[in-house]
């Protein structure tokens, strides 16, 4: 379930008269108020726009967008407001009038967020910010799951960690298909370079450069991306925190479900760099996966991802036997040889397959022929 393309969102405000605690006055123009938040909500001491609509478009690289309709306001005597409160009353007559999703607007004090997953209500309080607002929708349109229950999670680097309005990691914005896969490297040798570009910019990145890279291809599996804090949503502000620091980022993903749900009573996501690196710093995970920070890029970082005691096994096809050996042995590894004999002869197949990753001193077996190449 992805959000793409522009969702018909219906915001309902809700007043409260005997609650308790009271709730907050209601506000003299409060449709005009609500419409600020979703649609052009400035700073302001930098004229930045926070609005709903703002960030979902920047987190999605505008491949999101959301129009949206003030009812009238509701009263409702009732100290507790259940976020499918309205559901009897307006549900299938939003949805016929082909709204996609039902918000509460509220006056109460937070935390009131909540949301139906992957349904069609959420509810928001007026006090709380755009990243509560965004989260909440987020959970109905994309049926995608919290982050945050577990010590150890994204905090700040991810939005469905932290509901503080800052960019959501490279694998929420996948998963949510508001990046596309082939924007994240899939790291398959021994050692290789990358250039990274940030991912609040715009995705997906410039030739040549990666949103991501993914090391492993079963989980658990590593990720690493760069952090800067390039608009209003990763830079610090009086209203939200931002992004802790910048840099580049280290996390495991330990989940198979699609939606980010945890599994195995542990974070579906978690942190490995609770400060991301700085250029000259050095990741070593708990297997020997080595992350090292090389250089500042416009935009990004240049990395290097290296697996001490790891071999790439090279493309031996149509080598002599003599340099078959050669090349198995120049990497770390072991030939042996099946067929015919090695001299005047030919590699026809070979195991594992050029390109995989293995162990060092692994044994590459080659099948020897001799007579014309094909």
């Amino acid at each position: 379930m992805s959000w793409i393309g522009r969702k018909k969102i219906a915001f309902i405000p809700v007043h409260r008269p005997n609650a308790h605690p009271p709730d907050d006055p209601v506000p003299a123009d409060w449709p005009n108020e609500i419409r600020r938040r979703a649609f052009f909500d400035p700073d302001t001491s930098t004229r930045m726009d926070r609005s709903l609509r703002a960030y979902i478009h920047a987190a999605s690289s505008g491949l999101a967008d959301l129009d949206g309709v003030v009812q009238p306001m509701l009263i409702l005597d009732q100290q507790d407001v259940p976020v499918d409160a309205l559901e009897g009353q307006f549900g299938n007559q939003l949805r016929s009038q082909g709204f996609d999703a039902g918000a509460i607007v509220m006056l109460g004090q937070p935390p009131t967020g909540t949301s139906q997953r992957g349904g069609f209500w959420a509810r928001f309080d007026m006090s709380e910010q755009v990243g509560v607002w965004a989260m909440e929708l987020m959970h109905v349109l994309t049926d995608f799951d919290d982050l945050y229950p577990f010590s150890g999670n994204m905090g700040a680097f991810d939005e469905m960690a932290c509901n503080c309005g800052t960019h959501p990691s490279a694998y929420t914005k996948a998963a949510v298909g508001w990046l596309d896969p082939s924007a994240i490297a899939v790291h398959d040798v021994a050692a290789r370079n990358y250039d990274l570009h940030a991912v609040g910019l715009v995705q997906p990145p410039p030739f040549g450069r990666w949103a991501a890279v993914r090391i492993g291809t079963q989980v658990p599996y590593l990720m690493v991306e760069a952090r800067l804090m390039v608009d209003q949503f990763e830079s610090k502000s009086r209203f939200e925190p931002g992004i802790p620091s910048q840099g580049v980022i280290v996390y495991r993903i330990q989940t198979t479900d699609p939606h980010g749900s945890a599994q195995n009573g542990q974070a579906p996501v978690s942190l490995l760099t609770p400060a991301a690196l700085a250029v000259g710093q050095v990741f070593t995970s708990d297997t020997g996966i080595r992350v090292q920070v090389h250089a500042a890029i416009s935009g990004g970082f240049s990395i290097s991802i290296d697996e001490p005691g790891r071999a790439t096994v090279p493309d031996l096809f149509e080598m002599s036997g003599a340099n078959a050996a050669k090349a198995v042995h120049a990497a770390g590894l072991v030939a042996k040889f099946t067929g015919a004999n090695q001299a005047n002869s030919w590699v026809a197949s070979q195991s594992p397959v050029a390109g995989q990753v293995v162990a060092l001193g692994s044994t590459v077996t080659m099948v020897l022929r001799t007579g014309p190449m094909p």
